[in-house]
């Protein structure tokens, strides 16, 4: 008994378009499914912001700010690599722990403080690392004795009775110590900004 042969089912070239623009609607809507927090910040009663307007929105609030501050993070860095300054990871984790400890005086956890502050634990990371560089390129700063007495003088208001002479003299000392810091940081972020050949392509 012969087998019958089965028919071949042509498919025509209209056919062809038709399943292969089916096919791309369909890939092209699982990809936008999959992908929408990509495109899509929110739905409002269906009606979808994007992350395009967010992020246009931040930047009209605050982009000159955040673009200032990663240009000069950008050029920190760029400085410490030229002088072969270098940051290890017990370095980083130094500082954390200085930060933990001082965080438990405020009966907070470093997980707390940094969910506050909307950052991750590389963010963290990646922040301290630009300060160690800096503070190593900047190096110490020392006050005088007549700085000293000086500040004593002029804040002796500031003492409380709960407060020894000697720890008013060690907070005038770490005060000092600190606003000469903060200006020698000034000056050489001033000095590298001045040196440093920035292009920007946007304006805020």
């Amino acid at each position: 008994m012969a087998v019958k042969a089965k028919a071949k089912i042509k498919i025509s070239p209209k056919q062809k378009k038709i399943a292969g623009v089916v096919g791309a609607v369909v890939i092209l809507a699982v990809l936008i499914f999959l992908l929408k927090n990509i495109f899509i910040a929110a739905l409002v009663n269906g009606q979808p912001i994007t992350r395009l307007s967010v992020i246009s929105a931040l930047e009209k609030q605050s982009g000159k700010t955040t673009l200032d501050g990663l240009i000069t993070k950008k050029i920190i860095l760029q400085e410490a690599k030229k002088r072969k300054v270098t940051v290890t990871q017990s370095d980083i984790d130094a500082e954390i722990k200085k930060i933990e400890t001082s965080l438990q005086t405020q009966g907070l956890t470093l997980d707390q403080a940094l969910a506050y502050q909307g950052m991750t634990k590389s963010d963290l990371n990646n922040e301290i690392k630009i300060q160690v560089a800096l503070n190593k390129m900047i190096g110490t700063v020392a006050v005088t004795e007549k700085e000293i007495n000086d500040f004593i003088t002029e804040n002796n208001s500031q003492m409380t009775p709960e407060m020894t002479e000697a720890q008013f003299r060690e907070q005038a000392i770490q005060t000092l110590k600190q606003q000469k810091l903060q200006t020698k940081t000034q000056d050489f972020i001033k000095n590298l900004q001045d040196k440093a050949k920035i292009i920007r392509f946007v304006s805020y």
